[in-house]
């Protein structure tokens, strides 16, 4: 499924940036919940089949924290010289204009609270419901896109508040992907019920609500262990594996040409996580021992956490010059592709041999 995962992370660039091939994909928030079903498959494989008996837990939360962390950390220092260079050499400050233009009114407080949560990542989704008031203080409410000055304009790394919930779902997880089927079930009817009364019925049915809340997206971890479950199931029968190529080449039109599929938004995303989820197993099946297909998934986590620095850096430029707005989704994708290649030849890959070497 490494050739999807990286598809779902060029959506998200696209979504930051600007058209690629005049497309839009499938947006930012399709991506993430789909990408949200694919980590909760992998980590019910590896929890049912890895890391299992004593010391399990441990283990698995430190290895999540090493194939997270230690990136994560490298793009945020990244994050931070190009805003002081920009800041001192450029006029142009990046992610640290809102800490200099509101220093004078923040609280030591409410500074030490943002840097922190830069720091240690998980809380950070957080931040996407805190508006800051007139006093500069962080105020929770329930629609913080109709305010100006906001908590999540303070993270060096804005996409990283994905990776805060992918990892309270790896805290829970265990008590969760191994118990049976019935029960992961219920659960994911249960979330998928209160996301969808809440959507209807308490009008919760704009962003951060949408994809951002963690007692909502929880379902779609959930589904995709139950979609393991599936995948157990048919392993051992004789599935062709030109099922999982021809699923993953529909699923990988319907992401480019999401924009062209015109039905209301609700059940066409209804329906497209309807069936990466019957796609999984059939894919993971049929792409699981080939090696071109792990090169590429290894891409996606470097992918997304690095491209914003390239929608920044390559932002001032274009939208000065709306004349070559075109070229701007071009720019950053294949700015980004080059640095998660870079990051995945250099640092990832001592990082990853020492995280293997001590979990295997």
């Amino acid at each position: 499924m490494g050739i999807l995962r990286t598809i779902l992370a060029l959506a998200v660039v696209v979504y930051h940036s600007y058209k690629l091939f005049g497309l839009r994909m499938c947006g930012g928030q399709v991506a993430v919940e789909a990408f949200y079903m694919i980590s909760g498959f992998y980590m019910a494989l590896i929890l049912n089949e890895k890391y299992v008996g004593v010391g399990s837990y441990k283990k698995f939360i430190l290895s999540r924290f090493y194939r997270i962390f230690p990136v994560y950390w490298i793009i945020l220092i990244v994050a931070l010289l190009l805003s002081l260079i920009g800041y001192y050499g450029f006029n142009h400050s990046y992610y640290l204009s809102r800490y200099i233009n509101n220093y004078s009114c923040l609280s030591g407080f409410t500074i030490f609270y943002f840097v922190f949560e830069n720091l240690i990542v998980i809380g950070q989704d957080v931040l996407y419901f805190l508006k800051i008031d007139e006093s500069c203080m962080p105020v929770f409410t329930y629609n913080v896109l109709s305010f100006k000055h906001t908590g999540y304009q303070y993270l060096l790394v804005p996409q990283a508040w994905s990776i805060s919930i992918e990892f309270m779902f790896y805290l829970v997880a265990p008590f969760l992907v191994t118990k049976k089927v019935k029960w992961q079930v219920a659960l994911v009817l249960l979330g998928l019920s209160l996301k969808y009364y809440f959507f209807n019925y308490e009008y919760l049915c704009y962003d951060p609500w949408t994809y951002r809340f963690f007692p909502f997206e929880l379902a779609f971890f959930m589904a995709g262990s139950v979609a393991y479950a599936f995948y157990k199931y048919i392993e051992k029968k004789s599935i062709p594996s030109y099922i999982g190529y021809g699923m993953m080449c529909v699923l990988v039109l319907l992401v480019f040409g999401y924009e062209y599929i015109t039905i209301r938004d609700q059940l066409k995303n209804s329906m497209f996580y309807i069936l990466v989820l019957l796609s999984i197993p059939f894919i993971f099946l049929a792409f699981k021992d080939n090696k071109l297909d792990r090169e590429i998934g290894e891409l996606s986590f470097s992918l997304y956490i690095s491209h914003h620095l390239m929608v920044s850096v390559f932002r001032g430029y274009f939208f000065s010059n709306p004349h070559y707005i075109y070229l701007y989704g071009y720019t950053v994708v294949f700015s980004s592709l080059i640095i998660a290649f870079l990051l995945q030849k250099t640092m990832i890959k001592y990082i990853e041999a020492y995280r293997l070497k001590l979990f295997s």
